[in-house]
């Protein structure tokens, strides 16, 4: 009779116990926190000295296991994380409770890894959502006992009921407020390229920031096609543009082959892809078959613009169904933030370019027509002139006046140039060099010469992209103490970038990033060569013919 009593007041206690433990869940919204609350109070409502919480991903095995009782140091020992075998695994394929006295006398029992600590009783009891399996719990060893009894059952299966209710909630105001910080982001990239009085310089690498901080990942990039004029259809390879994380300044600049590569693949079909598994992986950057990854498209109605990827740690939980769906938004707002910078840039274009025109106008109509009458005048007066000292006067003057209308006509000519709208040619190579060299241990002399304006726009394009990769190369590569690049145009643009660093192995795999110099000549009929020797410092030679514009 007192036994009995006993367990009546214990089963009372426990009740009491569980309702003050459904109360305190309902008051948590942290998902993170409310499992670990569960773990703690099953373990409490039910003496064990064990505790666990397995969340079933979508291939129907443990995505993530939440384990207390175990210490760090013995876990560390352990090693991996259970991912369903065994009793375990039971449960997800039947969820139902099962209550053992020993767990090694199970048929489904796998035994346990090396300094694992010792569990015989067994309780687990499946936790479900709207119809839907969310995982298990899982307890074991009860203080003072043999095995958990059914009144240890009861109390776990009531408890998994409420804390189903305590998950979903708190799943769904981490939804919300993850929702709202993919709309913060897309608000602040949509406010950073709009805005005039604070352009942003680098928009891609802003949008892979923010999507790495919002998606927990470890890298992003973004690549882009290598040659932006040609439809999506026919681009070949994929250049990263940007990058983000580890080994990030190592990566910008190499090339992916769309075809038999998975951003390749994500470019061509413009659906994005959830992957675990990178076929031909950027090099230093993803490892192949260990790093859940999204791949994501930025593209619009009208054209490909590239492919935004992130990268998880290969420890990491995989993405999911909803990381896609968020991340896919949060794309579709970012390549119209870029549209619109772009429509922008171009209307200011289209604005400069009025403007230009007319002041080219203006010089051409007015101040060269009156300086050219100023000019005939004097040759009027020379001829009814008979004092040599004045007429030698006149003679300079003329002289000088036909040199400023020389200087003038030339100014017309860059202003109704597309090369100097768009910065200048000149500028912009000064600008690549010192954004390459800026804060580096290298000297770098940059010399120019020759019209640079008679360079045309594609001719220009390619320059530029050889001028980048060639002081990037001597920068991050050759340990080289000064650094060289010279511009001349003469009957054609002369590009010569020379350092005195190490040189490159006939072997090195970066040789063959050299190529890249050698196509971009032959797509403006020109030639590349590259002089290195180990030890003997390199030297690349880049000509290309100057092109009409």
């Amino acid at each position: 009779m007192r036994a009995q009593l006993d367990e009546l007041l214990n089963a009372r206690d426990q009740m009491e116990h569980l309702l003050r433990v459904i109360v305190g869940l309902a008051a948590d919204l942290d998902l993170d926190a409310t499992l670990r609350r569960i773990v703690k109070a099953a373990m409490e409502l039910t003496g064990a000295e064990y505790g666990a919480l397995g969340v079933q991903g979508a291939d129907g095995q443990l995505a993530s296991f939440l384990h207390s009782g175990i210490d760090d140091a013995t876990a560390a020992t352990i090693g991996r994380l259970p991912v369903g075998k065994g009793v375990l695994g039971v449960l997800l394929e039947h969820p139902e409770p099962l209550r053992l006295g020993d767990l090694a006398a199970h048929p489904a029992a796998a035994g346990f890894p090396e300094h694992h600590p010792p569990m015989q009783a067994f309780l687990g009891v499946p936790i479900t959502i709207r119809q839907k399996s969310f995982g298990s719990l899982y307890l074991t060893q009860p203080r003072g006992r043999p095995e958990f009894n059914e009144s240890d059952e009861v109390v776990a299966r009531a408890l998994a009921a409420a804390a189903a209710v305590a998950i979903d909630n708190a799943r769904l105001f981490e939804q919300a407020r993850s929702v709202a910080k993919w709309l913060d982001a897309s608000r602040e990239i949509m406010t950073a390229l709009s805005s005039d009085a604070n352009p942003v310089q680098q928009p891609l690498r802003l949008i892979a920031e923010r999507a790495c901080e919002l998606t927990r990942a470890e890298q992003g990039i973004v690549l882009v096609p290598s040659e932006p004029d040609l439809p999506a259809a026919q681009v070949r390879t994929l250049l990263v543009s940007t990058a983000v994380g580890s080994m990030a300044e190592d990566v910008v600049g190499q090339e992916v082959p769309v075809d038999g590569s998975t951003t390749g693949g994500v470019f061509r079909s413009r659906t994005p892809l959830i992957t675990e598994s990178f076929r031909h992986p950027i090099q230093a950057f993803t490892d192949v078959g260990q790093r859940p990854a999204i791949v994501m498209p930025l593209c619009d109605q009208q054209s490909m613009l590239g492919v935004l990827a992130v990268a998880r740690n290969k420890d990491d939980s995989p993405f999911d169904a909803s990381h896609l769906a968020l991340m896919r938004d949060f794309a579709d707002h970012a390549v119209v933030a870029l549209r619109l910078s772009e429509s922008r840039e171009q209307a200011r274009e289209m604005s400069l370019i009025a403007d230009r025109e007319r002041i080219a106008h203006d010089l051409h109509d007015h101040v060269i027509q009156r300086l050219f009458a100023a000019g005939m005048d004097l040759q009027g007066t020379i001829a009814r002139s008979h004092s040599t000292d004045i007429n030698n006067r006149l003679n300079h003057t003329v002289d000088d006046l036909q040199s400023t209308i020389n200087e003038i006509r030339t100014t017309i000519f860059a202003l109704q140039s597309p090369t100097a709208i768009a910065g200048g040619f000149r500028q912009r190579i000064q600008n690549v060099v010192a954004e390459l060299t800026g804060n580096r241990d290298i000297e770098t002399s940059v010399h120019l010469s020759g019209p640079l304006i008679v360079v045309g726009q594609d001719v220009a394009e390619q320059a530029i992209a050889v001028i980048a990769e060639g002081v990037s190369n001597a920068v991050r590569h050759s340990g080289a103490e000064h650094l060289t690049v010279g511009i001349t145009v003469a009957d054609e643009l002369t590009v010569d970038i020379a350092d005195d660093g190490c040189g490159i192995e006939p072997t090195n795999q970066r040789r063959s990033g050299l190529a890249n110099f050698e196509r971009r000549a032959a797509s403006v009929s020109g030639t590349c060569s590259i002089d290195s020797h180990p030890g003997g410092g390199t030297r690349i030679r880049w000509v290309a013919p100057l092109a009409t514009r």
